[in-house]
């Protein structure tokens, strides 16, 4: 059987990271193979606007950091729908003398932010407490200002914590621009004043993106390789696992940075905590779907605060297809069979249009609505999907 290589476009979660990273650096760092999402346009705009120079040469960002020092500004910046951007610069705001307004959408004013606004205002006293169960950015968000504060920053999780891949994604890339986060179990992070480095990066590909083939594989027995590190720290290299549970054939090869899935003639129902992985939980709800048996997917009660409210759209879409389906606060069960076709609303949510486009490889006559909603994460999401049509 032929083997369908397919290259996955840079990551935009660590894209994003990199790039404020970067601007607190204390010299030039050159970010590359760096994601084209709209999320990661937004990011470099806002932060071009409060000041930091940056120049743009193909996919490859040279930043001038500026130690988090930044000259007073006073004026809106538009974030849009943009999570990690919203997040990530209200605490990077506090650094800026003057006053910000951000232009958000109307789903971007209904997601959380109050826990992060309540943080923030405790920030001088180099301690704080936050939430584990809302969302990781809003940790992410604390630390990644932390080494620039004065007294530095401790920060203690109270409650259950939630997607701690990304929060490890966070040290990780810390780590590589020079900064030490103290870690005291999952519930106490210190980081002490401290001097980010400027470095030379080149972004993992996205495995959120890679999720969406590895899924394609699964559904239609075909055999496809993605570019992507098997030993990334990025959460949703278990997809593949994942999806080897179900009975796929699969292969890491970490000389060459590929991960290869096969999909077998039947697909078998499994059950899944995806609390560290919540970004795939979509695309598994639909390989889900074309199995033989029951699958429950539990950890999900952040897909409720999403770009939609995730678990009611997939169990509005999933049942439009004939699949019998049930949610609760925190899971979805899905009782797979013979998915028909159908006309599947997006809901202006892009991983809800990639996980849907599983299904239509292998329903040609599924509609999906609004389809350029992918540019948010993924602009060449279609393009590669449509390679393999042909």
């Amino acid at each position: 059987m032929k083997t369908i290589e397919i290259t996955i476009p840079g990551s935009k979660s660590l894209t994003n990271r990199a790039i404020v990273m970067a601007s607190l650096s204390d010299g030039l760092s050159k970010i590359s193979n760096i994601s084209n999402s709209l999320d990661s346009q937004i990011m470099i705009k806002a932060i071009k606007k409060l000041g930091i120079k940056i120049k743009t040469k193909k996919n490859e960002l040279q930043i001038m950091g500026n130690q988090g020092i930044f000259k007073k500004f006073n004026g809106s910046i538009d974030v849009g729908n943009a999570g990690t951007v919203t997040r990530f610069l209200t605490s990077l705001v506090v650094l800026i003398p003057g006053r910000v307004v951000f232009n958000k959408s109307k789903r971007m004013r209904e997601r959380p932010m109050k826990e992060l606004d309540e943080a923030l205002k405790k920030i001088r006293t180099g301690k704080v407490s936050v939430k584990g169960s809302i969302s990781s950015q809003f940790i992410t968000s604390l630390m990644m200002i932390a080494p620039v504060l004065n007294k530095g920053l401790v920060i203690n999780i109270t409650g259950r914590k939630i997607s701690s891949s990304y929060i490890e994604m966070t040290i990780d890339l810390m780590k590589k621009f020079g900064v030490k986060v103290e870690k005291f179990g999952n519930k106490k992070f210190v980081i002490k004043k401290q001097s980010y480095r400027p470095i030379n990066y080149v972004v993992e590909s996205d495995l959120s993106g890679a999720s969406y083939f590895l899924g394609i594989a699964a559904v239609t027995g075909k055999k496809i390789r993605i570019n992507v590190n098997p030993k990334s720290i990025q959460g949703d290299v278990k997809f593949a696992d994942i999806l080897g549970k179900m009975g796929c054939l699969v292969k890491k090869n970490n000389l060459e940075q590929s991960i290869e899935v096969k999909g077998p003639k039947i697909l078998r129902g499994i059950t899944v905590d995806m609390v560290n992985m919540p970004d795939t939980a979509q695309t598994l709800a639909v390989v889900a779907a074309f199995a033989k048996g029951k699958t429950k997917i539990t950890g999900l009660s952040t897909l409720k605060i999403k770009e939609t409210n995730r678990l009611l759209a997939l169990k509005n879409e999933l049942g439009k297809m004939g699949i019998k389906n049930q949610t609760t606060n925190n899971s979805i069960t899905i009782y797979g069979g013979n998915p028909k076709k159908a006309v599947i609303e997006t809901y202006g949510d892009h991983r809800m249009a990639m996980a849907f486009a599983v299904a239509k490889l292998r329903i040609p006559e599924l509609i999906i609505k609004n389809p350029k909603v992918v540019k948010k994460s993924f602009p060449e999401f279609w393009n590669i999907f449509n390679s393999l049509i042909l």
